[in-house]
């Protein structure tokens, strides 16, 4: 194999890195935004929530363009929204200000996230497609890996501003480095007029689903604002999937869920790498509010996670290469639900940071580099080259929704009740189970047939 894509795999992989960053950014930033912009946390959590909508409305839209018009062009889109967007959260004067360039960031990362891997995987071998996924997955925690720490630092010592300040420089950059070595390939031609009212629909009912979710625990589950936006995610989704079946160019390319490691893909992402945010959210919430570490304290103790599931999940790419995915996801969730169950058993007030959370987060860890990239891999084990872009999008909106409703589960458990450490005890023993369903789950799947190019 030459070097070029490698090289290739160095720009879009700093990409990744600087929008999987401000993932953990916001978490670590979350109360110290609360107290700067005066507003209750239930305020402040719309920056988290409009972020969510707009991130999973527009996932599948952004995978059918980047497979419609070309895929460095859409990543290039992304990545000047999100620097945008950045720009807006930094200089934000109030909250309104505040939501809206989180809305920008998150209509960025889904162009920039939905044209990174098809960028990618066509020019690799298809034999290496979960390697790739896996070694971009490792992009992920290295990133999620220095987040914590780097955010928790400019937080504690400079201000929360300076965590999405630092985006705005390292984003325009790397897109002048995307306009200078990135070549633009020829947009998809169809022939066909696309599917306008589709994609308009989609992102719609997605957003209200989204919308509903987050929302359930304030407005409570029979108000009329929860019954109206599930109401009205379900007719216009419905409505997507019936368009879908019968238009030339449709938003949702159905066929794909023919295959079983597609489906299959999708339901893992949504019970094993969906329940990371939450996860992620919880954890932040017990050693800052439970156990009183300094934020940036817990940024590096937060940080053991991605340390031993960044490099596992280049690892598990190889593995599911050779042998199939089946064999690094099943012993990945059963580890993930391991440490799920030990530590909801374990914690309680007294900070143990040695005898308890180490080996936790460890073994978490190394679930989370085994399992979750590989569902990703396994989604797209068998997908045609021309539909990456939306199969990768498809694929990945399983581990979005999975990802809102455990973040708005854990905001629920564990602000509902007077101490941290019982909500995240709650939080922790739903990980545990969801898990261990996903592992009895990953057990469908195919112990290593060779790839095909059958959707």
């Amino acid at each position: 194999m030459s070097q070029r894509p490698w090289r290739l795999f160095a720009l879009v992989g700093g990409a990744t890195l600087l929008t999987s960053i401000n993932f953990s950014l916001i978490f670590i930033a979350f109360k110290a935004i609360a107290t700067t912009m005066g507003g209750s946390a239930s305020t402040v959590q719309w920056a988290l929530t409009g972020f969510s909508i707009t991130a999973a409305s527009l996932w599948v839209p952004a995978g059918w363009m980047t497979d419609r018009f070309g895929r460095e062009r859409v990543f290039l889109w992304g990545l000047i929204l999100f620097t945008v967007g950045s720009a807006i959260v930094a200089w934000s004067p109030n909250v309104g200000f505040l939501i809206g360039g989180r809305v920008v960031q998150a209509m960025g990362l889904a162009f920039e996230s939905s044209a990174a891997l098809p960028i990618l995987l066509s020019v690799f071998p298809v034999e290496r497609r979960a390697t790739i996924v896996g070694s971009l997955g490792a992009t992920g925690g290295v990133a999620a890996a220095i987040g914590p720490v780097i955010g928790g630092a400019l937080v504690d010592n400079i201000g929360w501003r300076a965590t999405f300040a630092l985006n705005v420089p390292i984003g325009l950059l790397l897109c002048a480095f995307v306009l200078w070595k990135l070549p633009l390939s020829a947009p998809l031609a169809t022939g066909s007029a696309p599917d306008a009212i589709g994609v308009v629909s989609l992102a719609a009912g997605m957003g209200t689903l989204v919308l509903a979710i987050t929302q359930m625990h304030a407005w409570g589950f029979n108000n009329v604002r929860t019954a109206l936006s599930l109401g009205t995610s379900v007719l216009l989704l419905s409505a997507v999937v019936a368009r879908s079946v019968r238009h030339p160019d449709p938003v949702l390319y159905l066929p794909l869920f023919r295959e079983a490691s597609f489906r299959l893909g999708v339901i893992l992402n949504f019970l094993i790498a969906g329940t990371f945010a939450g996860t992620f959210f919880a954890f932040i919430r017990l050693l800052t509010v439970g156990w009183g570490l300094s934020t940036y304290r817990a940024g590096l103790a937060v940080a053991v996670i991605p340390l031993f599931g960044g490099p596992l999940s280049f690892l598990a790419g190889r593995i599911a290469d050779r042998h199939g995915p089946r064999w690094v996801i099943v012993p990945g969730a059963v580890l993930i639900s391991a440490a799920g169950l030990w530590f909801s058993l374990a914690v309680t007030q007294h900070r143990d940071i040695a005898g308890l959370w180490l080996p936790v987060a460890a073994i978490y860890g190394i679930g989370v580099g085994f399992a979750h990239a590989a569902c990703q891999g396994a989604a797209l084990r068998n997908v045609a080259p021309e539909r990456l872009g939306i199969g990768g999008s498809m694929s990945r909106l399983g581990m979005d929704i999975g990802g809102i409703i455990t973040v708005a589960v854990a905001v629920a458990l564990v602000t509902s009740v007077d101490d941290a450490i019982t909500g995240v005890r709650r939080f922790t023993l739903l990980v545990s189970v969801v898990a261990a369903v996903g592992a009895i789950y990953a057990l469908r799947l195919s112990k290593g047939d060779p790839v095909t190019h059958r959707v």
